[in-house]
């Protein structure tokens, strides 16, 4: 199943508007249901598209939700258990399960069948691997071994590394650095020649799990337990749940 929301209201005056670094943002107060979908089987991962429109990851392949329609469409069917799936200007990038391996594909944006495998790791347990794409990298976590495997671009290469906190959520900013959500806390990463240098932590964010932006820069996680969406601040700094 697929829920759409959006920001319902707004804290708009002077005493609860932010500065966050230099820009003044607006803090929604509250987000409201608009509409939901019926996936062809367990909906795993959702991002938008650069037009709006949203890749759906699930059980069955990859569906569209397109900005402007009322159901869901098939995108492809070529790939199983699809737990990732992120599309920029040139690529799609599909993380997807074929038995015991994970695999990390890019494929051409314009056909998805011309296509390149990034990585694949082995899997023994049922573990949801998740995918952060940038510019420059592309970081996947391993639920097995509670590792990141990170591949760069411009080397070609692929480093695994043992994170301090291990993140059940990704997602890259749009300045390369990445930010990662698991054991109660927000962290926000530089990546660096295959390594994390963490540049701040956020804690108390109670079994948290995925994590993403808008374009003011917010943060929303969301976690496990009792459904909420948390906002946090571009800094690091927790304003609503």
């Amino acid at each position: 199943m697929l829920y759409e929301i959006m920001n319902a209201q707004n804290i708009a005056d002077q005493n609860t508007s932010r500065l966050l670094n230099v820009s003044l943002v607006t803090v929604p107060s509250s987000l409201t249901f608009i509409s939901e979908y019926e996936t062809d089987h367990w909906c795993y991962t959702a991002n938008h598209r650069q037009d709006g429109d949203i890749l759906i990851g699930s059980y069955n392949g990859i569906q569209l939700l397109r900005r402007d329609g009322n159901e869901l469409s098939e995108y492809s069917t070529s790939e199983k258990a699809v737990t990732g799936v992120i599309e920029t200007p040139q690529n799609v990038f599909i993380l997807h399960r074929e038995g015991d391996i994970s695999k990390v594909d890019m494929c051409l944006a314009g056909d998805i069948t011309k296509r390149q495998q990034l990585s694949q790791f082995d899997r023994t347990s049922r573990g949801v691997a998740v995918l952060a794409v940038s510019d420059r990298h592309v970081v996947v976590n391993h639920p097995d071994t509670e590792q990141l495997i990170i591949y760069d671009f411009i080397t070609k290469q692929t480093e695994t590394i043992y994170p301090d906190v291990y993140p059940l959520g990704l997602h890259f900013l749009p300045d390369g650095h990445l930010l990662g959500v698991g054991g109660d806390k927000l962290i926000k990463y530089k990546v660096e020649n295959g390594k994390l240098n963490t540049v701040w932590t956020c804690d108390g964010v109670t079994d948290g799990y995925s994590v993403c932006t808008d374009s003011n820069g917010l943060i929303y996680l969301s976690t496990l337990t009792d459904k909420t969406i948390c906002i946090i601040s571009p800094i690091g700094k927790a304003f609503l749940d």
